[in-house]
């Protein structure tokens, strides 16, 4: 059974170097982790004690079920029948690249489609030019002669105001 202290725990790892591309457990050691400290020091520990180079590989732990298991001061007390299994393994390994989901014949083919939409909107828009231009002098002239009619009202309703004189006095005594 592991050796339990206060502020460390003893855990029975297995070593499995995947960025070798080798499958089998290498070896098998009794590590020491000390209670409350940070991944980044337990995964030194880790690779002080297989003699490790961590500049570019990744650790992954996993329980004797398979599973993997957080990398930190906290990884539960086992024993030398079921191992931890530390995976080496380098960044990236287990990724595969897939091919492009869209071939570049659709890209070029819906690129194309819109290109065409735009050219469409600017041939007609050209061909309207014209039209536009009719139209916006019209409704130019139309809101011109509409204001003509309200000078033409309101220089009546001048006139008649300038037409009153003053006689001197109110034709009725005020109501006050």
């Amino acid at each position: 059974m592991a050796n339990v202290e206060n502020n460390q725990a003893a855990v029975w790892v297995a070593l499995k170097r995947l960025d070798l591309n080798d499958d089998r457990v290498t070896a098998l050691r009794e590590v020491h982790i000390p209670r409350g400290t940070k991944m980044t020091t337990v995964r030194q520990i880790l690779a002080h004690s297989f003699r490790l180079d961590i500049a570019e590989v990744t650790f992954k732990i996993r329980n004797s079920r398979g599973f993997l298991i957080p990398l930190n001061s906290g990884i539960p007390v086992n024993s030398k029948q079921m191992p931890y299994v530390l995976e080496v393994a380098k960044y990236f390994q287990h990724v595969n690249a897939r091919p492009r989901s869209i071939a570049m014949t659709v890209i070029h083919r819906s690129l194309k489609s819109r290109l065409q939409g735009i050219v469409r909107r600017i041939e007609r828009l050209e061909e309207l030019l014209p039209q536009i231009k009719q139209k916006q002098h019209d409704k130019m002239k139309k809101d011109i002669d509409l204001l003509n009619q309200k000078l033409i009202f309101l220089h009546k309703r001048m006139q008649m105001a300038e037409s009153c004189y003053w006689e001197g006095m109110f034709r009725r005594a005020p109501l006050w």
